[in-house]
């Protein structure tokens, strides 16, 4: 009977246990949802309290400079931080599930980043720090000596003040930089994605800037003014480092004001009394130019070494000593205008944008006038009229832009943005003659400077329009490059360079006469033959072993800038044809298998190239439109092995 009672009561008792264990289940995942839900909701405020504040933080450095609104975006930084400590409080303890979340839609990959976004938070609220620390009081003494200074005038007094101080914020810069580049962002929502936009080139160029910094002062003339030359290139006549120089800007920087900007025709830059060096050789031959003229100054494709001879050039000219060159083609205006928005500009038929900036320059030159002013005019004094006022946009183009952004019309990031692009893309190049100052833009690839690296191969293809013309506008190129080592791996590689240019006008140019003539539009100048003189820069101790697709006398091979070798070659295309050029050459020894790395630098001014290259059996394909390539590839690209 006891084992009966104890059986009954231990049965009692399981039952019981086993009710309350099933009503504690539903219980406890109500909790669990409400736990949740609830987190969520805090979760959700957070993030809404941070979006905000950084929202309207981006949105003031969008639209005002930070010396015309500081104290509001110290107040905004303050919201910021304390709404990112409160979201990094609410997500760290979720941080180990997050990655589970990526394929929820839309928020999954944003929650998927959120160890990654979380450090890039507290990176940039420390950067943002210690910027506002820094620039807040020369900032504040700026704005209150003059208060009615315009962007134009501050913002370099501004540089001069801090500058010494700005390399203290290099290396945050370059961490955040860094911590960008790795976030993936694929599948966020726009919300989110709409906050990052821009700041990589934002940040890229911040970083130069900073490094710059000590130098600040004297580049901008706090000592004794500093005048700077604007060589406007005009890419769709190729030259060396960009393009024909078009025109020529002179900026004077004082006491960091800028105190003279003013762009004259490059033809205007000449002395009937001159002295003046003799042209290169290929120009004598090719084009009958005898003297070397500030109009061409740019024959090396090395900017340093080109900057140099205008510098000489326009002194010898002008008598002004000049501390810097600036370069700017016709895709950094598309480029820079399409970050402006839509701009007026006297003389235009309708507002500049990037989109038709182009065509609207081309139209304003062949008619800068009311009337019969045009290109292929009726008279001779008509054709004389327009000669002096085919430029005459430039400086108008100039001024507006200036006062668009001085009037407060630009967005400041996607300003920032768009000049990295440019300079990324080499639209535009700067010298400046400051040793320290030319080291730091030309460890950033901003200098226009060759770059070969020492145990490398190194590869160029530098054109010249040799036509007194603009058929660049219309020529195609394609690169195809090919390193192998036929005989044996210790043995010179054999490198085959394969160069396919491609003139798809359809028009005839009877005789490709090369005599200088304008036609009577833009398009006539387009629509010429192509005269293209071609220098191939490759590692000193390279070999020529044959050229092909160019005249026979043209081909050389000289000693080059920067410790390079060249092959050259010259070739007429008609329109409606393609030519192909090859030049085959042996490597240094020292480059094997084992070791073989390539630098790859494309010219600037040309469009995106496409490019195939095939190292030993391996092939990749791919369009370069940024400043060079690197082989091994940093970020690879589609490969296939070699048949």
């Amino acid at each position: 009977m006891l084992e009966q009672h104890i059986s009954a009561s231990s049965s009692s008792t399981s039952y019981q246990m086993h009710r309350i264990r099933r009503l504690a289940l539903p219980v406890l995942l109500g909790l669990l949802v409400a736990l949740i839900f609830f987190k969520g909701i805090s979760v959700s405020l957070a993030v809404n309290d941070a979006y905000r504040a950084a929202t309207q933080l981006r949105a003031m450095l969008a639209v005002s400079p930070i010396f015309n609104n500081m104290p509001a975006i110290q107040e905004t930084v303050g919201e910021l931080e304390a709404a990112y400590d409160g979201l990094a409080d609410e997500l760290r303890p979720l941080l180990p599930a997050t990655a589970l979340l990526r394929a929820v839609p839309e928020y999954g990959p944003l929650a998927a980043a959120s160890p990654t976004l979380l450090s890039v938070g507290e990176q940039g609220m420390s950067l943002l720090h210690k910027g506002v620390d820094l620039v807040g009081p020369d900032i504040a003494a700026v704005r209150v000596a003059q208060p009615s200074a315009s962007i134009v005038d501050l913002l370099p007094q501004v540089a001069a003040r801090v500058g010494p101080e700005l390399p203290s914020l290099a290396q945050d810069i370059a961490t955040l930089s860094a911590s960008l580049a790795a976030l993936d962002s694929s599948g966020m929502p726009d919300r989110a994605t709409l906050l990052l936009q821009g700041a990589s080139g934002a940040l890229a160029l911040a970083e130069v800037i900073a490094r710059l910094g000590p130098e600040m002062p004297t580049l901008l003339g706090m000592d004794v003014p500093r005048h700077y030359l604007v060589l406007v290139q005009n890419n769709h006549e190729l030259r060396a480092t960009g393009g024909f120089i078009a025109a020529i800007g002179k900026v004077t920087l004082d006491q960091g004001k800028l105190v003279e900007l003013e762009f004259v025709d490059s033809y205007d830059i000449y002395r009937n009394d001159g002295v003046y060096p003799p042209a290169p050789a290929p120009m004598r031959k090719y084009m009958d130019i005898q003297l070397m003229l500030m109009r061409d100054a740019n024959w090396s494709p090395d900017l340093p070494t080109a900057a140099k001879v205008a510098r000489a050039l326009y002194k010898s000219d002008t008598g002004v000593q000049i501390d810097g060159v600036v370069t700017v083609d016709l895709n950094a205006v598309k480029t820079i205008f399409g970050a402006l928005g839509e701009v007026q500009v006297p003389g235009f038929d309708e507002p500049l944008t990037g989109d038709n900036i182009e065509a609207q320059i081309v139209r304003l030159w062949e008619r800068p006038a009311e009337g019969d002013t045009a290109v292929g005019g009726a008279t001779p004094e008509e054709q004389a009229i327009w000669w002096e006022q085919r430029k005459a946009f430039i400086p108008l183009l100039t001024q507006a832009a200036l006062a668009h952004v001085q009037n407060g019309g630009a967005n400041y990031l996607q300003l920032a943005d768009a000049l990295h692009t440019a300079l990324t893309e080499r639209s535009v190049q700067a010298w400046l003659d400051s040793p320290v100052a030319e080291e730091v833009l030309h460890s950033a690839g901003w200098d226009g400077g060759l770059q070969p690296e020492k145990g490398s191969d190194f590869l160029a293809v530098v054109d010249t329009n040799m036509g007194y013309n603009k058929a660049d506008a219309a020529i195609e190129r394609a690169l195809d490059y090919r390193v192998a080592w036929p005989d044996a791996p210790s043995a010179p590689a054999q490198a085959t360079l394969t160069l396919t240019y491609t003139h798809p006008i359809d028009a005839d140019d009877p005789g490709c006469d090369l005599t200088p003539r304008y036609g009577n539009s833009y398009t006539d100048l387009i629509a010429r033959c192509y005269f293209n003189y071609i220098r191939v820069y490759v590692p000193q101790g390279s070999e020529l072993i044959a050229a092909t697709g160019v005249t026979t006398d043209s081909i050389t091979t000289q000693r080059g800038e920067r410790g390079t070798r060249i092959f050259t070659g010259y070739f007429i295309l008609p329109p409606r044809n393609t030519n192909v050029v090859t030049f085959t050459y042996t490597l240094p020894s020292q480059l094997t298998p084992e070791n073989y790395a390539l630098v790859l630098q494309r010219q600037s001014g040309t469009r995106p190239l496409p490019v195939t290259i095939a190292v030993d059996g391996t092939v990749a394909e791919t369009t370069l439109g940024t400043a060079k390539l690197i082989w091994p590839l940093l970020d690879p690209l589609p490969q296939s092995a070699a048949p």
